[in-house]
């Protein structure tokens, strides 16, 4: 079994820290977690990455407001472009900048591989997305994003949270203990909860896009995962973005919003397939990075 290291890299000041782990030749795959509170690489992550080291060369970040990285956001842009920047700097700082990597995410971070497969600047450096239950923007429930978004600090509070991300598994205490962990570092609870400052100025953080419309250009290969028992998204959800995209896949599960925590052995399996199902698209697409802009 590949073992899993802890580095990190610096980039103007802001620190990135990332697990990896599997042959640093293999085609590298790009864990992105999910955005609730005490969310993490670790978190999302740590049972899955042996699964998939045994194919590829995994690498699964903090995003920055998270974990181990710099606790820093960026409020004048969505929320996942100035992270996806961060993605990009740390496959460059990697020397990977010059082979596509597959983004797989859960949640906000399928929400991110979803959509960086729409940015020109970005998405050359994509071979396949996947995405378990990221939307991507639309199709989340309003109860769902009222319930997510606080937390009191407590025990009590993150096992609500933990709840509705997983429902119970045997491992549920030793993953709020984690996220409860990774919440009470500095500056995190302030980097996630900034999102959601109310503002006196109307549409100040209102970010309008054509999304998901902007997938029709999308040739990237793409896979959406969705768990039935999944009350924090609309029913149907993956199949009305794929709907929009001219190569996507689409998987239903028994589960809720993020089996790669509760059940990390078959979500590895899955991806696994998945993965070896969008290579031979993924091959075929162009990834040669975009000329400078004059």
């Amino acid at each position: 079994m590949s073992a899993i290291r802890r580095d990190q890299i610096s980039v103007g000041g802001l620190v990135t820290s990332f697990l990896s782990a599997g042959p640093p030749a293999a085609p590298p795959v790009l864990l992105l977690h999910d955005g609730a509170w005490g969310g993490s690489a670790e978190a999302s992550w740590i049972n899955v990455i042996p699964t998939l080291a045994e194919r590829y060369h995994v690498i699964a970040p903090d995003l920055y407001g998270f974990g181990a990285s710099s606790k820093m956001v960026q409020l004048d842009v969505a929320p996942y472009e100035f992270r996806l920047r961060q993605m990009a700097a740390l496959l460059d700082a990697l020397g990977l900048g010059d082979r596509p990597a597959h983004l797989v995410g859960n949640s906000f971070g399928g929400a991110m591989a979803l959509r960086a497969t729409t940015l020109p600047w970005f998405s050359w450096r994509v071979g396949a997305a996947v995405s378990i239950a990221g939307t991507g923007g639309p199709y989340r429930t309003r109860e769902a994003l009222a319930a997510l978004s606080h937390f009191d600090g407590s025990h009590a509070d993150m096992l609500r949270i933990v709840r509705l991300l997983t429902g119970h598994f045997p491992a549920i205490d030793d993953h709020v203990a984690l996220r409860l962990r990774d919440a009470r570092n500095p500056g995190h609870y302030r980097a996630v909860a900034a999102a959601g400052l109310a503002t006196p100025f109307p549409g100040a953080t209102n970010f309008r896009d054509d999304y998901p419309g902007s997938l029709r250009a999308v040739r990237t290969p793409l896979a959406l995962v969705s768990g039935r028992q999944d009350d924090l998204v609309e029913p149907g959800w993956a199949h009305r973005i794929a709907e929009h995209a001219p190569d996507c896949q689409v998987y239903e599960i028994d589960g809720r919003h993020s089996p790669n925590i509760s059940d990390p052995g078959p979500t590895g399996a899955l991806l696994l397939t998945i993965l070896a199902k969008l290579e031979g698209a993924a091959a075929r697409q162009d990834h040669s990075a975009p000329a400078p802009s004059r």
